[in-house]
């Protein structure tokens, strides 16, 4: 599944990329292995973007050795070993408090939804065969579902943006360590 199958005109887009040298099976198994307890950057980006979450009582149980994947704030829409997974949902992650939960979308769902007030945020993974490597990328979608929401998720975003990016740049970086066995 590309990302245009689920979020075609997006208003913000990030996108990163790293050649590593390993086969794309190893990368994929790399990718998946990534825990959270292995990217400080990470941790200490979200904590400090959680806090107020945590602070409010609503809790957040994502800041713990898990697999990175396994804790991105929108739901797994489909994957394609070992060439792509694909994440996408709807956030108010403007708000202090994180927001509602969002609804529970499958990829079409993901496509159509239009509720005023939500982000429909999408991320991919991808991984193609480079020379005796593997490219390794990813890339982030934004679009809002209103004039007002737009508004206010542009003013966040200013700020979260190069946070984002440096997130995608660690992963991208831990994946590479750890298939070349600099990570445990």
């Amino acid at each position: 599944m590309e990302l245009d199958a689920v979020l075609p005109r997006p208003e913000h887009v990030t996108r990163q990329s790293r050649w590593i040298a390993a086969p794309p099976d190893a990368v994929w198994e790399a990718l998946h292995a990534v825990r959270l307890s292995e990217l400080p950057v990470t941790l200490t980006l979200s904590a400090a973007r959680f806090l107020p979450v945590v602070l409010s009582g609503h809790g957040f149980g994502q800041l713990h050795d898990r697999p990175f994947l396994d804790a991105l704030p929108v739901p797994l829409l489909a994957t394609q070993a070992p060439s792509a997974v694909v994440f996408g949902g709807a956030l108010q992650a403007w708000r202090l408090s994180g927001g509602e939960d969002g609804p529970v979308l499958d990829a079409e769902r993901f496509r159509s939804f239009t509720q005023r007030g939500w982000v429909k945020a999408a991320m991919d993974f991808r991984l193609a065969p480079r020379g005796s490597g593997t490219e390794l990328s990813s890339e982030t979608r934004v679009m809002s579902t209103d004039a007002e929401t737009r508004r206010r998720f542009d003013r966040y975003w200013m700020f979260v943006r190069p946070g984002s990016s440096a997130i995608r740049w660690e992963v991208l970086t831990a994946v590479e360590l750890k298939v070349t066995g600099r990570l445990p």
